[in-house]
């Protein structure tokens, strides 16, 4: 090879380099802050937050579970880094898995964000409380959606979901962690429509500029009870998508399988193949994560599954349910969704299948609680 082959094969590699969508992994090794920093660095995502600009940070937080959520050190982190990039105003905004106001409540008590954030100079912003912009009649959307005024009407979206699994898609990430925006009713909404599509359709309006996966603690088993699987790290990048696909690739899912990012990639929304990724900071070593259908039959190889298009807040209830009842159950088999046909002994769960089923046990709610699907489990089949 001459050297102008050489100089010319060198430039073509850097060239390839600079068009490749980059995604940071950043060790966490003790205060999150000087890490969060240096994840924002490598991603290249400073210098996107103009000076006096409105800054969204987005969390996981679900208002079921604090492991599950994304933590406050984290969202802290963001914050703390959003007003030093020079934002004139920092909101936390997050909409909670519709649970019952009591819940969320006692959920964010004990999460105890009030103090760190008041001391950020922060404010917190509850989506379901606040005001929301109505679309109707957008393709794969349900006819009328609420999307909150503030995610459309950031300067800056910081999206901070946590690493963890999922039933419905596989893994809740950057792209699933928009729903937040929602109105509590549409959140139900998108599991009737399509939830997938939905997904999709809702990242074409609402576009966060910074995504960053909380990977310190990820989740495994289920979305909300699971099994913590402490990684230490912070995942980063302006593609959601690539963000995304870097989260799925450290859980040991191949991209490529993940109908959700292929999706997302065919509309125009990033890219989702690990070869088209620079990685930059730490190397990416896959730990496999223990997905929620191999939890579920890990913990009842016996118990039949009846489940046709269930949303994720059923099935969690029925994890939840499964976890309280311990070896106290009595059914054979639980249907939820549109699933129309249950066998004997069969527990009927949630809203969608309450006025189908009247000679069999139901658990009412949408969703209902995991300590009311216990307590059925265990009493159903007497």
């Amino acid at each position: 090879m001459s050297l102008l082959q050489l100089a010319l094969t060198i430039d073509s590699c850097f060239n390839m380099r600079d068009r490749m969508t980059r995604v940071s992994i950043t060790a966490v090794k003790e205060d999150v802050q000087p890490a969060f920093a240096r994840a924002m660095e490598r991603a290249g995502c400073d210098g996107i937050i103009a000076h006096g600009a409105r800054a969204l940070v987005k969390p996981n937080w679900n208002g079921v579970a604090i492991a599950g959520s994304t933590s406050l050190p984290v969202v802290a982190a963001a914050c703390q880094w959003a007003t030093e990039q020079g934002a004139g105003e920092v909101i936390v905004g997050e909409g909670c898995v519709p649970v019952g106001k009591q819940r969320i409540e006692d959920y964010y008590s004990q999460m105890g964000y009030r103090e760190r954030l008041r001391k950020l100079g922060v404010r917190f912003v509850n989506f379901d409380e606040d005001e929301h912009v109505i679309f109707c009649d957008q393709p794969d959307l349900p006819p009328e959606v609420g999307i909150a005024g503030l995610a459309l009407d950031a300067d800056v979206i910081v999206n901070l979901p946590l690493l963890k699994v999922h039933s419905c898609c596989l893994a809740t990430l950057c792209l699933k962690n928009l729903k937040g925006c929602l109105r509590p009713q549409d959140k139900m909404e998108f599991h009737r429509v399509g939830l997938l599509p939905a997904i999709v359709a809702l990242n074409r309006i609402v576009r966060p500029q910074i995504n960053v996966i909380d990977a310190i603690n990820g989740m495994e088993g289920e979305h909300n009870n699971g099994s913590l699987v402490p990684l230490n790290l912070l995942i980063a990048g302006r593609d959601p998508v690539a963000v995304d696909a870097v989260g799925c690739a450290q859980m040991g899912m191949a991209p490529e399988e993940v109908p959700l990012l292929r999706m997302a990639a065919e509309a125009g929304l990033g890219v989702h193949r690990i070869e088209d990724i620079e990685t930059v900071g730490e190397p990416l070593i896959p730990r496999r994560f223990e997905r929620v259908q191999e939890r579920l039959k890990r913990l009842c190889p016996d118990l039949q599954i009846l489940n046709d298009g269930a949303c994720s807040a059923c099935e969690a209830a029925l994890m939840d349910g499964l976890y309280v009842a311990g070896g106290s159950r009595t059914v054979a088999s639980v249907a939820m969704g549109k699933h129309s046909a249950p066998a004997p002994r069969t527990l009927v769960l949630g809203k969608c299948l309450q006025d189908y089923w009247p000679s069999h046990a139901h658990v009412k709610g949408c969703p209902p609680s995991g300590h009311a699907v216990a307590k059925a489990l265990s009493k159903a089949g007497e």
